[in-house]
């Protein structure tokens, strides 16, 4: 957030828009669409003659992402705070660092604040907990399309974040099934898998599951309304009505997950599945081979 004149802040204000921080960038996933608790945050905000990082009017709430910058400027950011403070509005100061490692600390801190506000989320009905796709998609699917993913050349840590980044820019839910133990590992993953990014995510059973763009789960059960399902090693493939897309994604390398994965198909393809099977080329790309 920076001082400026009124008109001068409107200005800075869509420029920032453009060039936002990759922290930025990936807390505004998180809070966009209403996603959390149904509250509406806009993003690069003129509030008089500043512009805050992220504000939502109904809570009168901010939130600052700060780089190692504004330890040079504590004096100015103390009087901006103040200044918000006496227009009604609550500053949440965040690290870029710290947000980037553990999104869930900015997030758990505007749910707290939405409670002593006494804001209460609008209720989420299971069919349509999560948004539908943009671009041609039908909603509720009796019969989904299931894609085998061969690995070869890329591991499941390489493969699935990609995915569902996919998924969360189509504008569909994802719901990741496997083991516990697995699980716990894609968990970690996708908070670190790359250094300017991660995926919004959280495990089923707890905090706020129904509402996680990304629910990791050992049942299965679409407590998220997603549209997309992904089945990790051998995990059992389900119930898959009201599915978009179910994604199996198993280790070719692995003699015993191949196997598993052939036995997969064939009793899909007997019971009139529709089937589509994805390997990597030499060259690491994916190709559409059945």
């Amino acid at each position: 957030m920076a001082i400026h004149h009124h008109d001068r802040a409107h200005a800075l204000a869509r420029d920032l828009r453009k060039a936002q921080t990759l922290s930025e960038r990936a807390m505004w996933r998180l809070l966009r669409g209403r996603q959390l608790e149904g509250l509406r945050f806009r993003r690069q905000v003129p509030l008089g003659p500043y512009v805050a990082d992220f504000c939502c009017h109904a809570l009168k709430l901010v939130i600052e992402l700060d780089g190692g910058v504004h330890r040079l400027r504590e004096e100015r950011d103390a009087a901006r705070d103040a200044w918000l403070g006496e227009q009604g509005f609550e500053v949440l100061r965040f690290e870029n660092e710290a947000a980037a490692r553990n999104p869930n600390i900015v997030l758990d801190a505007v749910r707290a604040a939405a409670r002593r506000k006494g804001w209460e989320a609008p209720p989420i009905r299971p069919a349509d907990a999560g948004h539908l796709p943009p671009r041609g998609g039908k909603g509720v699917t009796a019969n989904p399309e299931i894609w085998f993913y061969h690995l070869e050349r890329s591991s499941l840590d390489q493969v699935l974040p990609t995915l569902l980044e996919k998924t969360l820019e189509r504008g569909w839910r994802a719901l990741v099934k496997a083991g516990p133990t697995r699980l716990e590992a894609v968990d970690e993953s996708l908070w670190t898998y790359r250094e300017d990014s991660f995926l919004p995510h959280g495990q089923a059973g707890g905090p706020h599951d129904a509402r996680q763009p990304v629910l990791l789960s050992d049942t299965g059960e679409n407590l998220n309304g997603a549209q997309a399902l992904f089945i990790l090693d051998d995990a059992e493939l389900g119930a898959t009505e009201g599915f978009e897309r179910c994604f199996i994604i198993f280790d070719g390398r692995d003699e015993s997950a191949l196997q598993h994965a052939r036995g997969r198909w064939k009793t899909l393809k007997d019971q009139g599945a529709t089937l589509a099977y994805w390997r990597q080329t030499d060259e690491g790309r994916w190709e559409k081979a059945a």
